[in-house]
């Protein structure tokens, strides 16, 4: 199988315990049709400490965005299996996390590094909005369905 985002060669690999195939050349991550929503379950329970620290560093940003990067709308991702071109989808509209799907629900592509921003991202809203009350939560499990319901259009 091929990398859909630099076309060199995938290995099999694990992301926590899920299988998926990851790209050595450009540490992109392709998850079949369903991985997804199986790391979005169990990720934030089992993400390391280490990769929450090296994600959580602090960067200067000249304007904070979390919209997806213009360099991510117009990059050509084409699918390992039918050769179609991957539309780009923002988890929550405000993440700032590429995810790439096949319009023939073959699966996604993460560029490197997305999970891990994906998992923190899911963690963060969980916990700020748990100490909240009932309601937000409720609300962070409908985000939750809403991005699974788009990915599945």
């Amino acid at each position: 199988m091929f990398c859909s985002g630099c076309y060199s060669g995938m290995a099999p690999g694990r992301y926590l315990t899920v299988p998926v195939e990851m790209c050595e050349s450009c540490g992109g991550t392709w998850l079949e049709e369903g991985r997804l929503k199986w790391i979005i379950e169990i990720g934030p329970k089992s993400l390391p400490a280490d990769r929450v620290e090296k994600l959580t560093q602090f960067k200067r940003l000249p304007q904070p965005s979390y919209r997806l990067d213009d360099e991510e709308t117009l990059r050509i991702v084409k699918c390992p299996y039918c050769i179609g071109v991957m539309r780009p989808v923002n988890y929550s509209a405000n993440s700032g996390v590429a995810i790439y799907k096949c319009i023939n629900d073959h699966g996604v592509w993460i560029p490197k590094d997305g999970l891990d921003r994906l998992i923190l991202f899911i963690d963060t809203w969980d916990r700020v909005l748990r100490q909240d009350g009932t309601y937000y939560a409720y609300l962070a499990q409908l985000e939750r369905k809403r991005f699974l319901r788009k990915l599945s259009l």
